[in-house]
């Protein structure tokens, strides 16, 4: 194994000595308490694939990294040796707003992105938590999105190209420049979510859409989330089509109205649908929106234009709880369990002594549980407790349950992914194809890839 000295002097070979941390200042890249030995930043894909192929003959382990706000996502590496910093690959690659395709380098954090498109009134269609940081690989990489999946998709409906480094450095392309139906497998697909397990994403064409003139939400406070579910359930049938709705257990449509400066009744749950068009149909869907809450028992809602509504909906993807430790959890249920999901969060909380906000994407059928707790033993056991209950009804109907956050203790200790069932095997002849070195993120897929 090479000593720090000289890992440090040959990173420096490939991608300059300004671009390679090492010492004391690497510890702010360790992934879940193992900090590497280097981290270091190329500056093309071709410097990408360089530090790669040196990783590759070495055996080093490493870990990609864009901003970080994915990274306590997976479970516990086995070992890492190197971080790859993304950070200088933010160039604008390719952009045709009248094919309306754009390509991106993975490092351009998203919010740049949406600047580019934003000036030819387009957008990726893509709203993850922490979107003001994230990296457009990042968040291919972990699979993240938002409300507005609801309306859009995943990413995975609207990315048509990619461009991946290997484990071995070798530097593919799959997909194409245009938006067309393809036969076949779509190759790119498989590397959205894999967590950088499979190849390092180096960039990314999109299909952008058009944004809308005018987006306004409704939000709406209830006694109860049964009665949220009973609007959900009549929304979700009728002819209002939304961009997003948002169901908010009480700590957290009290801590997001907050931020947004509204006032918000003690003990009320929330529910907010947003709505994108023209300003007539954006008034007529919105009107309809408040008269089907106010028959499912609403009081007084809000009406959220301009930079209220745009506050508001960051303080959705931004939400934390702040106080001791955290994890956050991320269910698949069934739309008409949505209620039900939120009720058994909030008896598990309650019964292992932890704080809880509840942030769903009622309308897609996800469910995030943000816990936190005090007492390190207790948040452990509570934590361990809320994975398996809330998995065992999650998986009861079909749906999953995962933890995107938790500190590397508790990890340790709950499993991260869940199981996966009979689709294993392909996903560890597909490690095995593409990295059987186990060089990219070791442990930290499903099942340990």
């Amino acid at each position: 194994m090479l000593s720090e000295e000289s890992l440090v002097q040959r990173l420096s070979a490939l991608v300059g000595p300004e671009h390679v941390v090492a010492g004391a200042e690497v510890s702010g890249y360790a992934v879940d308490g193992k900090t590497p030995k280097a981290a270091a930043f190329p500056g093309s894909v071709e410097e990408t694939s360089a530090v790669m192929t040196f990783a590759s003959a070495e055996g080093l382990k490493v870990a990609p990294w864009g901003s970080g706000t994915k990274i306590p996502f997976g479970g516990i590496p086995e070992r890492v040796d190197l971080v790859l910093g993304l950070r200088r690959l933010g160039e604008v690659v390719d952009y045709v707003p009248e094919d309306m395709t754009a390509t991106f380098q993975a490092g351009t954090p998203l919010k740049d992105a949406q600047a580019v498109l934003g000036q030819k009134g387009q957008w990726i269609a893509l709203d993850p938590p922490h979107a003001e940081r994230a990296t457009i690989g990042g968040v291919l990489a972990t699979n993240s999105s938002g409300p507005r999946r609801l309306r859009y998709g995943s990413s995975r409906d609207f990315l048509i190209a990619i461009s991946v480094v290997h484990a071995d450095g070798k530097i593919t392309k799959g997909g194409a420049k245009v938006v067309k139906n393809v036969t076949g497998y779509d190759m790119p697909k498989l590397y959205i979510g894999s967590l950088g397990t499979l190849g390092i994403i180096v960039d990314a064409t999109f299909r952008v859409y058009p944004v809308f003139p005018v987006e306004k939400t409704y939000l709406a406070p209830f006694p109860t989330a049964e009665a949220e579910q009973q609007v959900l359930n009549k929304l979700l049938d009728s002819t209002v089509v939304p961009n997003a709705v948002e169901l908010l257990n009480p700590d957290a449509a009290r801590r997001t109205t907050a931020q947004a400066g509204l006032t918000w009744q003690e003990g009320s749950y929330g529910l907010a649908v947003a709505i994108g068009s023209v300003p007539e149909a954006v008034q007529a869907q919105i009107a309809a929106v408040e008269r089907l809450c106010r028959e499912g028992g609403s009081s007084q809602g809000h009406i959220l234009e301009g930079t209220v509504h745009h506050t508001f909906w960051q303080a959705v993807g931004d939400f934390s709880l702040g106080d001791g430790q955290q994890a956050v959890l991320k269910a698949s249920v069934l739309l008409t369990q949505v209620a039900q999901a939120v009720r058994m969060g909030e008896a598990v909380a309650a019964k292992a002594g932890l704080s809880l906000g509840i942030i769903s994407e009622a309308g897609s059928g996800i469910v995030r549980y943000y816990l936190s707790g005090d007492r390190p033993d207790r948040f452990q056991q509570g934590l361990a407790e809320a994975v398996s209950t809330l998995r065992t009804f999650a998986q009861a109907t079909g749906g999953s349950l995962v933890v995107l956050e938790a500190p590397p203790d508790v990890k340790g200790a709950v499993d991260v992914w869940g199981s996966v069932g009979n689709t294993f095997p392909l996903m560890q002849g597909l490690k095995d194809q593409f990295d059987p070195q186990r060089i990219l993120n070791p442990g930290r897929f499903v099942g340990g890839l």
